[in-house]
């Protein structure tokens, strides 16, 4: 992540503003998984009025690396600070549509990601509720699982995941993010569209990341 060397104005006025901003609405359904998730305009639209009101502002700009493709989002204040970072993937084939398809599809749900994440607005899929509750004595693991993260998922961004019961991935315990790993895995055997694939494994990686760093933080 980039920042401005300071981000004190910044910072207070994106508390005010989250404080101000009221949850993304449920606008669209998935077709495949009959769920309802928040479009990146419902994303917008439950955000703009309190960044404007507290001098945020929000820029995204697509970019392309060989087979991959992203967006830089930078979050700006009227004083001049910023913070800014990068989300990016790999751009496969989907068979009925055209590569400008699949990229435009990629780009319009990483920045509803990146906006949602940057922003901590509740923007997740009513499916992340069959997936983030925890079974009943259920055990976190001992170790470190033993899957790694496949994209590029920092912790922050994965502590900054949010889901559909409105709470960060970052606040959620070992316990609950493993039962939540085991579901997204089971998930990710059935048969999905490159989307939805690439959406399974952004929050696989989110769990993974976390609680590598947690059992690497017990293990030292």
């Amino acid at each position: 992540m980039n920042k401005s060397d300071s981000i004190k104005e910044l910072a207070s006025a994106l508390a005010k503003a989250q404080a101000d901003m009221l949850p993304a609405k449920l606008n669209e359904t998935n077709p495949f998984l009959k769920s309802k998730y928040a479009s990146l305009g419902a994303v917008i639209e439950a955000s703009r009025p309190a960044l404007a009101k507290h001098g945020l502002s929000v820029a995204q700009f697509p970019f392309n690396d060989g087979d991959t493709i992203g967006v830089r989002t930078v979050l700006m204040h009227e004083s001049g600070e910023y913070m800014e970072d990068m989300l990016a993937l790999p751009v496969g084939d989907e068979k009925g549509k055209s590569v400008a398809q699949v990229a435009g599809s990629v780009i319009t749900y990483l920045r509803r990601y990146a906006l949602s994440s940057v922003l901590g607005i509740y923007a997740g899929e009513d499916d992340d509720g069959s997936v983030e509750t925890p079974a009943p004595k259920k055990k976190a693991p001992s170790a470190p699982p033993s899957d790694k993260p496949k994209s590029l998922m920092t912790l922050e961004m994965a502590e900054d995941e949010v889901g559909s019961d409105g709470v960060r991935y970052g606040d959620k315990d070992s316990e609950t993010l493993a039962y939540m790993l085991n579901s997204i895995t089971k998930a990710m055997e059935k048969d999905l569209t490159e989307a939805e694939r690439e959406r399974y494994q952004m929050k696989k990686d989110a769990c993974l990341t976390i609680l590598n760093h947690r059992a690497g933080l017990q293990g030292g």
